[in-house]
């Protein structure tokens, strides 16, 4: 009798285990949407939902998170079934490096194409220098640093031309009135550079925002003489 009850209770173990197989027997899952989720969350993900994922590679998208997902296959919404591996790519931690280019002696457009074909931000506040070469790449700055061919820097970073002057350097110009007109940086630095002038030192110590503070002093004064390729001091303060 006993061995009877222990057979029956086999019996229906066996039974519930195929039933339950048979019963997710071709059933099929919606694949979740992993763009913009970390590691962490996709693990959480596929074990709710009886996937498994393997990263399959890790891309650099400066405008993306970090360490998330940013591509994945099966694509979202696609029907799998159960245990499904989903491959997925992303974003990587840090930005590889890149050799910065020789940009000597080339002119700015052509210097610009260059730069951004290695994944290089051009700048678009260039400095003069007294040079017959118009237009023409003298130096590259990094974050103010003047930065030799072949130095590795990160990929996504704005990189600065010096530019020669055409010859000027000799030439005086008037400095312009900076402080009229709510001008901001920008507008300075516009307008510095149609007379082949630099920007120079910013005091920001009365501004919270930079890009929207206007200029209420500077050095040297409107009207006075200056070489072409010298630099104006400004000072800012909010609106």
């Amino acid at each position: 009798m006993g061995l009877f009850i222990v057979a029956v209770f086999v019996l229906i173990f066996l039974l519930a285990f195929f039933l339950r197989i048979y019963t997710h027997h071709g059933e099929s899952l919606t694949v979740p949407d992993f763009k913009g989720r970390t590691v962490a969350e996709v693990i959480q993900i596929c074990e709710d939902k009886d996937l498994r994922y393997e990263i399959k590679d890790s891309v650099f998208a400066p405008d993306k998170p970090k360490l998330t997902v940013i591509d994945q296959n099966p694509k979202p919404n696609a029907k799998v079934k159960r245990n499904r591996r989903i491959y997925l790519i992303l974003n990587a931690g840090k930005a590889p490096k890149v050799p910065m280019p020789n940009l000597k002696d080339i002119q700015r457009r052509q210097a610009e194409r260059i730069l951004q074909s290695n994944g290089l931000i051009p700048g678009t506040h260039p400095e003069y220098k007294p040079d017959v070469a118009l237009g023409a790449v003298l130096e590259t700055k990094v974050d103010g640093t003047i930065i030799l061919p072949g130095t590795l820097i990160e990929k996504g970073k704005v990189v600065e031309f010096v530019l020669g002057d055409g010859g000027k350097g000799g030439a005086t110009e008037l400095v312009p009135d900076l402080t009229i007109g709510a001008k901001t940086l920008g507008d300075a630095r516009f307008q510095l550079a149609a007379l082949y002038l630099n920007l120079g030192k910013i005091d920001s110590s009365e501004a919270k925002n930079t890009k929207t503070a206007i200029i209420y002093k500077q050095n040297p004064l409107p009207g006075k003489k200056i070489s072409q390729g010298d630099i104006v001091n400004v000072w800012l303060k909010d609106k």
